[in-house]
């Protein structure tokens, strides 16, 4: 099984609108949302289960990242991760910082 979190920056989660993210990855899969509040922060990712990482990701791209407004927006403020069951299974998939390295699930 595999994880892809879309982990929005500290600096913007308290003003994020979660129904809206919610509404737009509706027809893709539920994801689990995980709130937080930890040393005067607060702390929101969205996790999407998938034994298929590739597929998912191609259609939360298509649904999240490709030219809409909202795009503009969720780049800016997001890094989107995955990883499998084992340690060495992790990959950058986007992080708002452009100079950051991303990696390519196959």
């Amino acid at each position: 099984m595999f994880c892809i979190s879309v982990h929005i920056t500290p600096e913007h989660s308290r003003g994020f609108d979660q129904q809206r993210f919610l509404q737009k990855v509706k027809s893709i899969r539920s994801p689990e949302v995980d709130a937080f509040e930890e040393k005067n922060q607060f702390h929101l990712s969205f996790h999407f289960f998938t034994e298929y990482p590739s597929d998912l990701w191609t259609k939360l791209q298509m649904a999240l990242f490709d030219q809409s407004e909202y795009a503009e927006t969720l780049l800016a403020i997001s890094i989107v991760t995955c990883e499998g069951e084992n340690e060495d299974e992790y990959w950058l998939l986007h992080h708002f910082d452009q100079s950051q390295q991303l990696d390519q699930l196959k």
